[in-house]
């Protein structure tokens, strides 16, 4: 008798833990695998074992942000009701072939990087990430209404590619032009910050002199009076940029410092 609760406990554990895999297994089918070159996206910290629900309060707040800050619903409009001439059905049809496409293209789609800690959302335009979580840690700083248990830190890649040298000086181009060399420029003084995970080709000082010589003059380096920051992600073997301001007043993007700060303006 004894005998037999032991077994159905042990099938009892086997099936918790298979549920639990395909659990884990459902929840990053629709991820993508890895992070191309080309892409842009949002990088995040999370204390450990807390990745998925980071991905999943992201998404929520991501998309709640976007329709606040892009006007989507006009995009789909245009896309999909431009003839008042259309009869009712044709009409219909262009209506779910505008959600079907809207569904389709999702504005953020999390990529299972299998890091610790460390999770990454791909985006679409016309999101641009930089300016995107600017204003999330910006509203977060006015408000002090917390919109995240699970996140720490976001960190905007506005453009990735392959971490080689060669590569990186083509994205730098791409990614400094508009913030260092726009026509009638003016001086800025800037400085570089590096994050680098499982990553070995290249180092930061590396990375550090390359981009200093890609901003150039008439530009200085002032590493705690900046007026922006190029802030760098090198992740196994892609490298992603983005150009940043008020690094500093806004926590450094951390979200979980800023609410921090905030709480104990309010128990002054």
């Amino acid at each position: 008798m004894s005998g037999k609760r032991v077994r159905k406990r042990k099938n009892n554990d086997r099936a918790g833990t298979s549920a639990d895999k395909a659990k884990k297994i459902r929840y990053w089918k629709s991820a993508a695998s890895t992070i191309h070159p080309g892409e842009a996206g949002i990088f995040a910290t999370c204390n450990r074992n807390h990745e998925k629900q980071c991905t999943q309060e992201l998404l929520d707040l991501f998309n709640d942000e976007a329709k606040k800050q892009y006007d989507l619903a006009n995009e789909v409009t245009e896309e999909g009701f431009d003839d008042e001439d259309d009869d009712i059905e044709a009409s219909v049809n262009k209506e779910l072939e505008s959600l079907k496409k809207s569904k389709e293209s999702k504005l953020f789609t999390p990529v299972n990087i299998d890091c610790e800690c460390v999770i990454f959302l791909r985006t679409k335009k016309p999101i641009d990430p930089p300016e995107f979580v600017h204003k999330i840690c910006e509203n977060a700083l006015k408000s002090g209404v917390k919109t995240t248990r699970h996140t720490l830190r976001l960190s905007a890649v506005s453009l990735t590619a392959a971490a080689t040298e060669d590569d990186l000086k083509t994205l730098a181009k791409n990614v400094l032009a508009p913030h260092f060399h726009s026509p009638n420029q003016q001086p800025v003084k800037f400085a570089i910050r590096t994050t680098i995970r499982n990553h070995t080709t290249l180092n930061r000082d590396q990375i550090i002199q390359l981009l200093a010589t890609a901003v150039g003059p008439p530009h200085k380096v002032d590493l705690k009076d900046y007026d922006r920051l190029v802030h760098v992600e090198c992740f196994k073997n892609i490298i992603g940029i983005s150009v940043v301001k008020d690094f500093e007043t806004l926590k450094r993007f951390n979200l979980q410092q800023i609410f921090e700060s905030k709480a104990k303006e309010r128990e002054r």
